[in-house]
């Protein structure tokens, strides 16, 4: 495996781990740091944090990852994204303002989404921002058209929790992500029981799901051979993963503790529940 098929490989299991819990009391804050291991192959290849807090309508989440020790000796990467707004709207929620920051060696790329009032509507309009600037076929990947009423990846995540919370995670949300425009499908799959162990801090019942990626534009053709998850694959067959999301702290709410996707550059990734922390609400 290529040292950039493991970086996207811990990148796509941070983004899609990052399931940020919905409001099971509205009245009281909520304010959680949650830790994933991230394994590619049987092997550890980083450690992602995600901290999530909810203020009654409003939430907000945090994501921080990073290469691992050995992924660290092939490349120096890093991923940090936060997304805040309310909930309601069209989608269940009604994002306000997205940033991430990525980083290769000694490159960066800092990258915002903006969104204008009314928020949350079909014709919410949708602005991103990038330095250095996206090439011109990055930035015309999306047309125009196709970016009011989305949703950033996380805004998109927290919605997606609110049916978890149900014990059904069926739903499917509209994302623009600045280069890529695509549905987030989440369908139903048994549950399991999970055992705490040396991996995971959890121990529990957990709500099966199944995370499909439906492309609409953005999307350049896989290569022959090429298991790039963010590639149209050549049989038309979406790319996703398993899922599974349980209530590791007894009264909270439901976060993702167990991530399973066998199709990622032809090796196996898993990620684990390895750290709960519950917080303080911030000021």
């Amino acid at each position: 495996m290529t040292s950039l098929a493991l970086r996207r490989s811990v990148r796509i299991a941070a983004l899609t781990l990052a399931l940020p819990l919905c409001a099971h009391a509205a009245e009281t804050p909520q304010h959680l740091r949650l830790g994933y291991d991230v394994y590619v192959g049987g092997l550890k290849m980083g450690r992602m944090t995600l901290e999530t807090e909810i203020k009654g309508d409003d939430y907000r989440v945090t994501v921080a990852a990073a290469a691992g020790d050995m992924l660290a000796r092939l490349i120096k990467w890093s991923y940090t994204a936060e997304a805040n707004g309310r909930f309601g709207g069209v989608n269940g929620v009604a994002p306000r303002h997205f940033h991430s920051l990525r980083t290769l060696r000694d490159k960066s790329w800092d990258a915002t989404l903006s969104y204008a009032a009314p928020y949350g509507a079909r014709d919410t309009t949708v602005t991103f921002t990038q330095t250095p600037p996206p090439s011109p076929d990055d930035a015309n990947a999306v047309p125009p058209d196709q970016r009011p009423g989305t949703v950033d990846l996380l805004s998109a995540a927290v919605a997606i929790s609110r049916h978890a919370e149900g014990g059904d995670c069926a739903s499917r949300l509209p994302v623009y992500d600045g280069r890529r425009r695509y549905d987030v499908l989440m369908e139903s799959r048994p549950g399991r029981h999970i055992e705490k162990s040396e991996y995971t801090v959890f121990d529990g019942e957990a709500i099966g799901c199944h995370v499909a990626i439906l492309p609409v534009a953005g999307f350049q053709p896989a290569g022959r051979g090429s298991q790039n998850f963010w590639t149209a694959a050549p049989d038309g067959k979406p790319r996703g993963f398993d899922l599974w999301i349980g209530r590791p702290v007894p009264g909270g709410p439901v976060v993702p503790v167990r991530l399973e996707a066998g199709e990622l550059f032809f090796t196996h990734v898993i990620g684990h529940l390895a750290q709960v922390d519950v917080l303080p609400p911030s000021p």
